[in-house]
């Protein structure tokens, strides 16, 4: 018997862990603090941009040890320096499907801003005389050699320089090319626009000039920035979204941010999809297809400087490219929102390239994309991000009304037993065993399951959990408003209305909740709004409306199952004894 209430309590206790690690996500950064990231805008707007790094500050992969290094021609060890004049630096402006604004430079083949044009995502940044202004999101957040699509070749029998000037070839439609070449090589990126999309594809071919074999090893850059000066937060005070890099390694994503990068860099090997730059609901990534040879060793190395630059990179195995001959490589890319449905839609190579783990469900994934699609679904009807939570929470709840009544039922049949088990603990003392004893054998009488309020709970737990994952990872909710004051459902609540409304519906359902038997329960029970309204209020909006309608729900559930009974474990009136 006594095992069976020390069962209970731990899976009580479960519950409350799972309660407080999941119902818990990072709130969305303040905009006006991410007005300290610096873009790519031009000087004339006023924008401070990021520092400019000289290229030769872009490191290349280190030798890990017992790597062998490659050994260079007898001309290339020790070249002798030749003054050359720099060809003007070219730009080509392409503007996309109405979704992105592009800018490519011939130094370094790459691409020098990528701004959305979509009215949605707009960000508040700093101007130098202290004023603010909202302006389009360029993704591209660095310049000089350290850009995107930024291609060298380490430890490679001849050298690119990050920043090198390219020559751009003629092409046609969403194409734009480049080459570079010595006496070596030859080498030539092809970017091709996917149509009506955020992904770019990206071909990098590389031909021998010589009459020698050539070893090399490719190396790909994604860049992004993270301002140092910007800390994550703490639980109760305001938390910032952290730029992170990304690799995605043997199936597995690992995210590692500013912070943690500059304590120890992530440098591994092994099956590398693809790798990116992470800031919350917005992404920039290069895929690679899957490697011919399951032994092929591919490399991720991701690093980080202290001025706050983040960089992401692929590095490819050794390839030989014999005399006359020619090596290529297939990427796809994308810069953009975290739309899933965009996401998944990326393929390299005819297979699918992995980007939609970029979206982090973590174990709630099975149920959170189904619930994204009924949202979007319902969005379709009522254009109203907010609106449609609501509608999704009531729907929820209607699946969810069966366990939820079991659970309450059972709680009001234990809190009628609460006279008897007070004269329980009179009678035992501190007999502890015998009143558990005793405790159980009631529950047996009247047909109560120790475990009947807790297991509907677990049944319920990973679909709410779910849906609260899926709205804190939805950039469809970024900057969408919901009524009068709330602008921005990824947004905590600027007047805090939702998170005191929440605490005093709580406050209010307690009222018309069984009392449990237990002080401790019952203390445990008050202090629930408490905790939830000082998490909402650091919580984003969409979250907060969530939490609300779940909370007004379930107490107008619990005066429906009240009807004609009154609040259960407190004193019915004089004259009416309370129903059984």
């Amino acid at each position: 018997m006594d095992k069976r209430v020390l069962l209970t309590v731990a899976v009580c206790m479960g519950i409350l862990f799972v309660w407080t690690k999941f119902f818990m996500p990072t709130p969305p950064k303040d905009q006006a603090a991410q007005s300290a990231v610096p873009t790519t805008t031009p000087p004339t707007t006023g924008v401070a941009a990021a520092p400019a790094i000289a290229p030769a500050a872009v490191p290349t992969a280190p030798r890990k040890p017992g790597e062998p290094a490659l050994e260079a021609p007898p001309e290339t060890k020790k070249p002798e320096p030749v003054a050359v004049a720099r060809p003007a630096e070219i730009k080509d402006r392409v503007e996309h499907a109405g979704l992105y604004r592009a800018e490519f430079s011939t130094w370094g083949a790459a691409p020098t801003s990528w701004t959305l044009l979509n009215p949605q995502f707009k960000e508040t940044v700093a101007l130098p005389d202290g004023k603010k202004e909202v302006e389009p999101i360029d993704l591209v957040r660095t310049q000089g050699a350290q850009l995107p699509f930024s291609t060298t070749f380490p430890q490679s029998d001849f050298v690119l320089p990050p920043d090198a000037a390219w020559s751009r070839l003629p092409t046609t439609g969403d194409e734009l090319a480049y080459a570079w070449e010595n006496e070596q090589v030859k080498i030539e990126k092809h970017f091709v626009l996917v149509p009506l999309t955020y992904q770019l594809n990206l071909k990098v071919t590389i031909e021998n000039k010589s009459d020698k074999p050539l070893h090399e090893h490719l190396q790909v850059v994604m860049a992004g920035r993270q301002d140092p000066n910007v800390k994550p937060g703490g639980m109760f005070s305001q938390r910032y979204i952290q730029t992170e890099g990304e690799c995605n390694l043997n199936g597995k994503l690992k995210h590692s941010d500013l912070q943690s990068l500059l304590k120890k860099p992530v440098d591994e090997t092994g099956l590398v999809r693809w790798i990116g730059i992470d800031e919350k609901y917005f992404v920039s990534a290069i895929a690679a297809p899957p490697a011919v040879d399951p032994n092929e060793q591919r490399r991720c190395w991701v690093n980080a400087t202290s001025e706050g630059i983040i960089l992401s990179n692929w590095l490819s195995a050794e390839r030989k490219i014999e005399p006359k001959a020619k090596a290529e490589y297939e990427f796809a890319g994308y810069l953009g929102p975290k739309f899933l449905h965009m996401l998944d839609a990326v393929t390299v190579g005819g297979v699918d390239a992995k980007l939609g783990d970029a979206v982090n469900y973590g174990w709630t994934e099975a149920i959170a994309r189904p619930m994204l699609a009924v949202l979007k679904a319902v969005h379709m009807a009522v254009p109203n991000w907010g609106i449609a939570i609501i509608v999704l929470t009531i729907l929820l709840k209607a699946i969810t009304w069966w366990p939820t009544t079991k659970s309450m039922k059972s709680m009001r049949e234990m809190a009628k037993c609460k006279p008897e088990i007070d004269k329980l603990k009179a009678k035992f003392g501190e007999d502890k065993q015998k009143f558990n004893v005793a405790v159980m054998a009631l529950y047996k009488e009247r047909g109560i399951s120790p475990l009947g309020g807790c297991l509907p709970m677990l049944i319920q737990m990973p679909i709410y959990i779910a849906l609260y994952s899926m709205l804190g990872n939805s950039v469809e909710l970024y900057r969408s408003s919901f009524v009068g004051w709330i602008h921005d459902l990824t947004a905590p609540d600027p007047f805090y209305v939702l998170p005191v409304l929440t605490g005093a519906l709580m406050f209010a359902q307690q009222r018309f909740s069984p009392t449990p038997p237990d002080a401790q329960q019952k203390a445990m029970m008050y202090m629930m709004p408490v905790m939830f309204t000082a998490f909402s209020i650091f919580l984003p909006s969409g979250l907060t409306v969530y939490i609300l309608t779940n909370t007004m729900l379930t107490m107008a559930q619990q005066l429906y199952l009240n009807r004609g009974d009154g609040p259960v474990g407190r004193a019915a009136p004089a004259g009416k004894p309370a129903k059984a």
